[in-house]
């Protein structure tokens, strides 16, 4: 068995090597707006025919790549975070009451973007939701509706963020398809103290909650000790059943049966209920973001989880202070 790497070229019209007849030498096709994950891609082969692996390979590219530090900018506000994926689908921000900032992060070396929220009107004794207009922050839109990624009801859908909650306090990082629509929805938001908020948890910090709406929420924990901490954290859905990693481990899943394909467009950093219900704003700050529009094997998701991991140096042993 010969060990070979393959770097590949997403999109390439042809592969103009003939694996077969050089199989004594490293092959390396490069292209460096390959998808994390899988821009790399090592392999044995006994010398069989290459073309099966190379379509398979060229089909996991990613539908979104939010890359670290990829901005467009008026002075330090967000307006534009650019797709590196193959589909231009960036997250942009026209009004700037609502942009984050670009701070350099000290952790990570690195540009990310911050994202600030004002729940300072929300009552955490009420046991029903608060009136519009009682929030405000900072988030992002992909104008593009969520139909756009050609979803169907039997579509899987795949989020690997690295992202960095300074508080707990109802924040909304994604939200995707029909928001407060049972089995519409897949948005990620912390689970907060509010009464209203049903938090499975008796203390919050750490906590956060997979909104699918309806009995198929999951609350999941990522460490006591980890506000102020980055994750790579993952959101799946293989069109049976939703997941959450953290930091390379799974921490919740739950059958579910959720139809994704919607006209509305993706939030970052809000949670989005309805247009009449106070949205619930991110507190903290993101690096870098990736949408897949399919199911990835446990092998895929590890692959995409290593990249954020290596990349940024944060280590994949599961929730903060769990080991």
């Amino acid at each position: 068995m010969v060990g070979i790497v393959v770097v590949l070229a997403i999109g390439a019209a042809s592969v103009t090597m003939d694996f077969s007849d050089r199989l004594g030498e490293e092959q390396v096709q490069l292209d460096p707006d390959a998808c994390p994950g899988f821009q790399q891609i090592q392999f044995e082969t006994s010398g069989d025919d290459f073309t099966q692996l190379l379509t398979e390979m060229q089909s996991n590219n990613c539908a979104l790549w939010l890359d670290a530090g990829d901005f467009q900018t008026d002075g330090d506000a967000v307006r534009l975070w650019n797709d590196r994926g193959p589909n231009s689908f960036d997250a942009v921000q026209r009004d700037d009451a609502h942009q984050p900032t670009v701070v350099e992060d000290s952790e990570l070396d690195q540009p990310v973007a911050e994202f600030e929220a004002d729940h300072s009107q929300l009552d955490e004794d009420a046991d029903s939701h608060p009136s519009s207009g009682t929030t405000d922050g900072q988030y992002l839109t992909i104008d593009r509706d969520v139909s756009d990624f050609g979803l169907d009801e039997d579509s899987g859908f795949v989020i690997v963020a690295l992202v960095k909650a300074e508080t707990f306090d109802r924040n909304g990082i994604w939200t995707v398809g029909e928001a407060g629509v049972d089995g519409r929805e897949f948005s990620m938001r912390t689970c907060s103290s509010y009464d209203f908020d049903g938090c499975e948890y008796d203390d919050p910090e750490g906590h956060w909650r997979g909104q699918h709406w309806g009995t198929a929420d999951l609350d999941f924990s990522s460490g006591s000790e980890s506000a102020g901490e980055w994750l790579v954290l993952t959101h799946a859905y293989n069109g049976a059943e939703v997941t959450i990693r953290v930091n390379g481990q799974q921490v919740a899943s739950k059958s579910a049966d959720l139809d994704l394909s919607s006209n509305r467009d993706i939030q970052i950093g809000r949670w989005e209920r309805t247009d009449d219900d106070p949205h619930y704003y991110f507190d903290g700050r993101l690096a870098e973001m990736t949408i897949f529009d399919r199911t990835l094997a446990d092998s895929e998701l590890a692959a995409v989880e290593e990249y954020m991991g290596t990349r940024h140096g944060v280590a994949l042993e599961g929730p903060i202070g769990s080991t």
